[in-house]
């Protein structure tokens, strides 16, 4: 017998909230991108990247591949979230029951601006003086946007909300958005459940979400939707009923298989703003929440509807053999005819997946997040507590039209959930096949992270470098975290900026004044205690760069490589000690830069830590490279340095202490 279950929303993404009976329209500049179509994840700076403990105790992580991972804190897993991307690239990430607080001024809404608290430094949000938060004015949830100015022609809207019973809903979030001109706003409504606004005339989609709460505080019932409206000469009286609202269900094949969450976006892509982006609303349904979508609107030309469903269903807490279903649904320019959804085994991918430790028994999270149909909803998960080493079976669905990227993390961390020791892996824009398959994460085999530079031209260029001390790239993006160390940036000797520090990742801030051949070097060293790898790395690279060449406002991303080391012959950071290991050599760039080609390589090989070295033959064949170890007996770890040079003249030298371990 298959189970049914119904899902509830309990977050919501895209746009702002406003805490005025009268819509205060942000002026949408059309020129900046919101969460981009395509599957592969939003891109966020470095400076964004972390975690942050809301003063809620829930934790949000955002992986440097762009996608956003939230962990309800303990006992709190019932509560939904308004998660806002703004314009601007802000995240915003708000409980539920902190909305009308942030809305009355008793709560500072800054506190859950994760992207400026992480671009501050910052890990746990009520810590923070109030002189280093964000500097900005902020209306209700979000920073204040600008004042647009009415039209002369303008309309009276009145909209009433309901939940599926018809009584007035414990909470809401409705938005009317401008069909023509992408502006947007919010709603307050009255104790009635009634909000009137004058807006300049023409066709907008009011859309939003209302819902009901437990005497707990956890969600019982969401609605969303999204209705349209024409304002011309008369004032116009619309509704958001959930007595109208179709319920949302999945339905799998596994009899015992128990509801943890979802995510269920709907929105829509807006013509008048960059191509692929949109606004929405993006929910997180919780175990015990039951979740309805409002009938699909008949929509004015040019903005297309988006939807995007993806359930977790697990097995019973304590299963001999855990499994995980996580699957996507999604379709633009409209609904699912059926929004019952049901997927067989055999349509999914299966896989009987190992998260690997390297030595060191871990605890941490995993997030994954499909995206099918290229949906701006995406980019969001929920964090799936996992041990390493362990095992479970993932149902996931497969197919070219859900593409899927996320991340995992092990190790140690600190009351704020900041990763003080451990390593964490990203990936993007995956695809699946039917079928069973095994796969394996955590593989080894480390080197020399390639640095991230993001170069912005201006009266005078600056530069921001992040350097990552150890980086496993074989057939993953694992790096390794706990490093202390220096790096340097400079030109003709003079040192135009520094690090000296512990963190995540090296941060270079530099003012770069003319062209030149710079140089950038780092030494960092690391302990044992979680990974027995990566402990003592030395890397330095010469490059050419004309920072003036970058107009005012404009940015690059230079490419400066490593060298990749790959071999099958290396799991969970170890290799056969009496086999021959062969591994294979390339280039590797940050995410963001252009790729480059090798002209030349070296390679040596230490067995001592780096007392001695031994020149590694390289099979060079003008691009790549392949080289065969022997290891000698007795061997523990291997030591790794390699230097090389691109088909631009960059010129980078790498040593990693215990690249990999011998059994």
């Amino acid at each position: 017998m298959r189970r049914r279950k119904s899902m509830a929303a309990a977050a919501v993404s895209g746009f702002a909230v406003a805490g005025l009976a009268v819509i205060p329209f942000a002026n949408a500049n059309a020129n900046e991108s919101r969460s981009p179509a395509t599957a592969e994840a939003v891109s966020v700076s470095s400076a964004a990247v972390g975690t942050v403990v809301l003063p809620t105790g829930d934790r949000v992580t955002m992986a440097s591949n762009g996608v956003t991972g939230i962990e309800p804190a303990a006992g709190r897993e019932d509560v939904h979230f308004l998660a806002l991307t703004r314009p601007s690239g802000d995240r915003i990430v708000v409980p539920s029951d902190k909305v009308e607080a942030i809305r009355s001024g008793e709560e500072d809404a800054r506190r859950y601006n994760v992207t400026q608290l992480l671009e501050g430094g910052h890990t746990d949000a009520a810590a923070v003086p109030a002189a280093e938060l964000d500097g900005r004015d902020y209306d209700s949830l979000v920073p204040a946007g600008g004042e647009v100015s009415a039209a002369a022609d303008t309309q009276k809207l009145t909209i009433a909300i309901a939940d599926t019973s018809g009584a007035v809903p414990d909470g809401n979030l409705i938005g009317a958005y401008n069909a023509a001109t992408g502006e947007e706003g919010y709603f307050s409504f009255d104790e009635q459940g009634v909000a009137t606004a004058e807006l300049p005339q023409g066709e907008y989609l009011v859309f939003g979400e209302i819902w009901n709460e437990a005497a707990d505080g956890s969600s019982t019932e969401l609605v969303m939707g999204i209705t349209a409206v024409t304002l011309a000469n008369k004032p116009v009286k619309t509704e958001f009923n959930g007595a109208d609202a179709s319920p949302v269900t999945v339905e799998v094949d596994q009899p015992d298989a128990v509801v943890d969450s979802a995510i269920l976006g709907v929105g829509f892509q807006g013509a008048s703003e960059v191509e692929g982006t949109g606004s929405g609303i993006t929910g997180f349904p919780g175990p015990d929440t039951d979740v309805y979508v409002l009938p699909e609107p008949e929509m004015p030309e040019g903005p297309l509807l988006d939807f995007i469903y993806q359930p977790m269903l697990s097995s019973p807490a304590g299963a001999a053999e855990p499994y995980l279903y996580n699957l996507a649904f999604g379709e633009i320019g409209g609904y699912p005819e059926d929004l019952s959804f049901y997927v067989s085994d055999d349509e999914l991918a299966v896989e009987k997946t190992t998260y690997n430790s390297f030595g060191t028994d871990l605890s941490g999270t995993t997030c994954d997040s499909g995206n099918p149909t290229g949906s701006v909803n995406g980019g969001w998960c929920l964090e799936i507590p996992t041990d390493a080493p362990s095992t479970r079976t993932d149902y996931r669905s497969a197919g070219p039209e859900v593409e899927w990227s996320g991340y995992n993390e092990f190790g140690v961390f600190n009351d704020e959930g900041t990763m003080l020791d451990g390593f964490a892996d990203t990936y993007t824009g995956a695809v699946l096949e039917t079928g069973d398959t095994a796969v394996t994460k955590g593989h080894g085999l480390f080197g020399a992270g390639a640095p991230e530079m993001i170069l912005a031209g201006g009266d005078t260029a600056s530069a921001t470098t992040y350097l990552y001390p150890a980086v496993g790239y074989n057939d993953e993006n694992v790096k390794l975290v706990g490093y202390s160390g220096t790096a340097e940036l400079s030109l003709n000797g003079e040192v135009l900026g520094g690090f000296d520090g512990t963190a995540s990742a090296l941060v270079v801030d530099a003012a770069l004044t003319e062209a030149g051949r710079y140089t950038l070097t780092t030494e960092t060293t690391r302990g044992t205690d979680t990974v027995p790898f990566g402990t003592s790395n030395t890397s330095a690279w010469s490059f050419d760069l004309d920072p003036n060449a970058l107009a005012d406002g404009e940015e690059s991303r230079p490419s400066l490589p490593v060298v990749a080391m790959r071999s099958d012959g290396v799991e969970s950071g170890y290799a056969a000690a009496a086999e021959p290991l062969d591994i294979s050599l390339d280039l590797a760039v940050a995410r963001h830069a252009a790729p480059v080609i090798a002209e030349s390589m070296t390679f040596q090989v230490s067995y001592d830590d780096g007392a001695s070295w031994t020149e590694v033959p390289l099979d060079f064949d003008g691009c790549t490279a392949t080289a065969t170890l022997e290891h000698p007996e007795g061997a523990e770890f291997a030591s790794t340095r390699f230097t090389a040079t691109d088909d631009a003249g960059t010129e980078v030298e790498q040593t990693t202490i215990r690249s990999f371990g011998l059994k």
